[in-house]
């Protein structure tokens, strides 16, 4: 017996839901049963947990906008521009939310349901509430056909998938510690984990999509969500921390590390094994022993020939190694447990990234003033043109400019391409096809064909946007009733209205900035050092200022900034034409975003050590060569956020290391100054990770402008047409 790819029978699967919403709206004599189609196409995925989730995401949204959108129209009944003007904000708020939300397509759902049932009563009447309900009812339907065909044929789930994510992620991250622990014996390059660190991001989003499918349709992943939710944690913690320890090897590479740190072999030869163990237990088998807990002692008699700066840099690193062995045997008790181990896992280890708040992002709120820009021309145009597709232009606008606003790296032709494409392959099927039919038995197979068609060919998740476009144009366009008519026109115009929705989204992209790929980088830049400035006159807080409740919501925001601009810039960089831009290539792109991600790590541990208690003594000794300090950093990141070239690496390397000279001697004289035993070893480590960060933060400023001259920075503000 022949067995039939899993892409044939999600296919199948997607084009029988879609046959069955349809026989169901229309025997129904249900007015728009395209809708139905509509919530088939959207949520028809490639495992039955996403299109569950998706589901009762377009459920949900549904819901909330029927609810806001009878709200408004009992609110303002006779007033057009205040109806709007409120109407409008909604889509914004959830276009903003839809950035930073795990339920993305619940505020997209929302935001452009309520154009649908607004627009389809203006002026307000009771067609409204109609128009509502009906929404809702054949929403419900199709994503009812599609839960149960997905259900009841060729059932599965993706606890499989989920699995074989996470055994990918942890094999990488067990290589990647391995290369790591050579790099820190001088052995290999970091340039050649490069393409390990980029799999192991690939390979933690794939294991985040897994997850939030599996705990949907397969029970054994919902009846332990906790245990799972706090690998994905951990599995985060591990992934920044290793990136940390590795930005510390620069400055410890000369020092004789078995020497000073005795047990560092007998640690690292545990944290090896450890993750081996895990692999292990991911594979089904079980431990062979627990973990144990080790210390990481210096030795005290050899780290007295060492420079104060040495000391603080072996104190960092020590620091990391000592969190990635607390996490990762945090990570073997979670993983021990789900596979039935061990007992409970315990608690997971605090991490150094600051906990999530409520923060306004300046790229969603950039994203969600072009969306509601969009839909002003789009209404305007209706109200006083002859628009192409009367309400449809409006609601399209709107539709497809979220889903846009959270894609800034795809080029408009991208979207615009499949759209057309779309169209003139549905427009022949309505024109010469469909005419033809007679009967739902003729529909029904038409209908099944072709989203088959389109489902088998667009099968791979980078040929989502054709598929996407491929049925919702298909559903739009055939315009399925009971009382069937065809019009040349309806095509035509719907053929018309695309070019200027796209118009629309060229206009409003380049508003309130150029939308191109390196005037978007100058600008994440300069928010990256202006960002980093702020924290530096931070410094002073607590010692000889004290800050109000707005400075510390500035703080906040501020660290959120430097914390995410690296991989905002990371993803704009791969976006950057370097063949336009003489003098620069991709490595030196690459080079810089990698500059940035030290700097941004750097400004953290210098943060975290900062809140650190600190002996008043030491600290108001070395108050003014700190400032002294800080004003020469503060005076480089202000040229930087400036002019990119800013000030040559040599100036830069000559100013910093004699303040830090000057920081360490005075350091030196102001610890010979402090009576014996007033100082314990808790003090001095924390004396020392805070040099460190300081010296940190001064290395990774000298990478970055050693990377930044090399490129030339005039062409990139250069006009292009």
């Amino acid at each position: 017996m022949m067995s039939l790819s899993k892409r044939t029978k999600e296919a199948t699967k997607t084009a029988l839901a879609m046959t069955l919403a349809y026989a169901i709206a229309l025997s129904m004599d249900w007015p728009n049963p395209h809708w139905a189609g509509f919530a088939v196409a959207a949520i028809s995925l490639s495992t039955v947990g996403q299109s569950l989730n998706k589901g009762a995401m377009r459920m949900l949204g549904t819901l909330l906008a029927a609810g806001f959108s009878l709200t408004l129209i009992a609110l303002f009944p006779q007033e057009r521009w205040w109806f709007f003007a409120v109407l409008s904000a909604f889509v914004g708020v959830c276009t903003y939310m839809m950035g930073g939300s795990k339920r993305q397509y619940f505020w997209h759902v929302a935001g452009f349901v309520a154009v649908i049932v607004c627009m389809g009563s203006v002026p307000p009447t009771e067609n409204a509430f109609n128009v509502a309900i009906l929404r809702i009812l054949e929403t419900g339907v199709g994503i009812l056909s599609y839960t149960l065909v997905t259900v009841l044929l060729w059932p599965s789930n993706t606890q499989n998938e989920l699995e074989a994510a996470v055994r990918r992620l942890a094999a990488t991250q067990h290589e990647l510690y391995r290369n790591y622990r050579k790099l820190l014996h001088g052995e290999g390059r970091a340039e050649d984990t490069r393409t390990l660190r980029m799999l192991e991001v690939q390979q933690f989003n794939q294991f985040n999509q897994a997850l939030a499918a599996a705990r949907t349709d397969s029970y054994e992943v919902w009846e332990v969500r906790r245990q799972w939710r706090q690998l994905q944690a951990q599995a985060a913690d591990v992934m920044e921390t290793l990136e940390r320890w590795r930005e510390s090897f620069a400055e410890v590479r000369d020092l004789d590390l078995t020497r000073l740190l005795p047990d560092l072999d007998d640690l690292a030869g545990e944290l090896d094994a450890r993750l081996e163990q895990i692999g292990r237990m991911l594979e089904g088998e079980s431990p062979e022993r627990p973990p144990h807990a080790l210390e990481l002692p210096w030795d005290r008699q050899a780290t007295r020939s060492l420079t104060h700066f040495q000391k603080a840099a072996l104190a960092v690193a020590r620091n990391r190694l000592l969190h990635l062995e607390a996490v990762t045997r945090s990570l073997f008790e979670t993983i021990a447990d789900i596979k039935g181990f061990g007992p409970e896992s315990a608690q997971p280890v605090e991490t150094s990234t600051p906990q999530s708040r409520f923060m306004v992002d300046r790229d969603r709120l950039a994203a969600a003033f072009r969306v509601m820009l969009g839909f002003w021309l789009a209404y305007l145009l209706w109200i006083y043109t002859e628009i192409p597709g009367d309400t449809a232009f409006v609601i399209t606008t709107v539709a497809i400019g979220m889903a846009l606003a959270n894609m800034p790296l795809l080029p408009l032709t991208a979207a615009f391409v499949p759209a057309i494409v779309s169209v003139a392959f549905t427009a022949l099927l309505y024109i010469f096809v469909m005419p033809q039919l007679s009967g739902f038995a003729g529909l029904g197979s038409l209908i099944f064909t072709v989203v088959f068609l389109i489902s088998y060919l667009f099968h791979t998740p980078k040929q989502g946007l054709g598929r996407t476009f491929g049925l919702m144009m298909f559903v739009m366009i055939a315009g399925v009733s009971n009382q069937q008519s065809y019009s040349f026109l309806s095509v035509a115009n719907t053929a018309l209205m695309f070019p200027l929705v796209f118009a629309i989204f060229a206009l409003t992209a380049h508003i309130p900035f150029s939308a191109r790929p390196e005037k978007v980088f100058l600008r994440l830049l300069g928010r990256f050092f202006r960002g980093a400035s702020f924290l530096l006159t931070t410094m002073p807080w607590g010692v000889t200022e004290t800050p109000t409740r707005i400075d510390r919501w500035r703080q906040a925001f501020h660290m959120r900034e430097v914390a995410t601009l690296p991989q905002k810039l990371a993803a704009r960089g791969k976006a950057v034409d370097t063949k336009v831009l003489p003098g620069t290539k991709p490595e030196q792109v690459q080079a810089l975003t990698t500059n940035l991600q030290a700097l941004a790590y750097r400004m953290q541990e210098l943060m975290d050590a900062r809140t650190s208690q600190q002996a008043e003594l030491v600290v108001r000794e070395l108050l003014g060569d700190v400032r002294v300090w800080r004003l020469r950093v503060l005076e480089v990141f202000g040229a930087w956020s400036r002019e990119l070239a800013g000030p040559s690496a040599q100036a830069l390397a000559e100013g910093l290391d004699a303040r830090l000279a000057r920081l360490e001697q005075r350091l030196l004289e102001t610890m010979n100054k402090v009576p014996a035993g007033e100082l314990g070893d808790q003090d001095k480590e924390c004396l020392y990770r805070l040099l460190g960060a300081y010296r940190g933060l001064s290395e990774a400023g000298l990478e970055y402008a050693r990377t930044a001259a090399g490129i030339d920075w005039r062409h990139w503000r250069e006009s292009r047409f």
